[in-house]
C-alpha cells in the first residue's frame, strides 16, 4: 500500500517511531483495553501543550535553518513582541501567525498546521481575504506584496 502524502503533516514533530497519522489511527482503533491505551499514549503521543504555535513554528525554523531575527524582520513585526510570541510568552493572533509563516517561507500546509497548533482557524478558500493570502503563499510572495494585494482588493491587510 502506498503511503498517502496527506497522512501526516510534513515537518511536524512526530514521535521517534515516525508512523503516519493513518497508521496511528489504525493502531488506536485496534486498542481494546485501558492498558493498551496507556501504552499507545506513552509511545505515540505528546502532551497537547507541546503542540502550541511557538513549538510548531520553532520546529519549522530549525529544519529550514532560519534565524528568528531574519524572519521577524521579514514579517514586519515589532521585534520585542515577536520574540515574546516565538518564546511562547504571548499568544499571537491569526494575522501575526500568518505574517511569521509567510516570512519564514512556509508552505500552505505548514502554515495551516501552525494555525491549528495556535488554535486559530485555518485559511479558508471560500473567504476572499483568505483566498488572496493562499494565492500569495502559493506564489512565494512576501508579507509586503501580500498586503499590497489585499489592499488592492479592499481587504484588511495583515497587521
Amino acid at each position: 500500500m502506498l503511503k498517502k502524502e496527506n497522512d501526516a503533516h510534513p515537518g511536524t514533530p512526530r514521535p521517534a517511531d515516525s508512523k503516519t497519522t493513518g497508521e496511528l489511527l489504525r493502531i488506536l482503533t485496534g486498542t481494546h483495553s485501558q492498558k493498551e491505551l496507556d501504552t499507545y499514549l506513552e509511545t505515540h503521543t505528546k502532551p497537547d501543550d507541546s503542540m502550541d504555535f511557538a513549538g510548531c513554528f520553532q520546529h519549522y525554523l530549525k529544519i529550514r535553518d532560519l534565524k528568528k531575527a531574519d524572519v521577524i524582520r521579514a514579517a514586519q513585526l515589532d521585534r520585542t513582541y515577536a520574540y515574546q510570541i516565538l518564546n511562547g510568552i504571548r499568544k499571537p493572533n491569526r494575522d501575526k501567525i500568518l505574517a511569521l509563516c509567510i516570512a519564514a517561507g512556509l508552505t500552505l500546509r505548514e502554515t495551516q498546521r501552525c494555525l491549528e497548533c495556535a488554535g486559530e482557524g485555518i485559511l479558508y478558500a471560500r473567504s476572499s481575504r483568505d483566498a488572496i493570502i493562499i494565492y500569495g503563499i502559493e506564489r512565494h510572495m512576501d508579507v509586503m506584496r501580500i498586503n499590497e494585494l489585499l489592499a488592492d482588493k479592499r481587504e484588511h491587510i495583515l497587521e
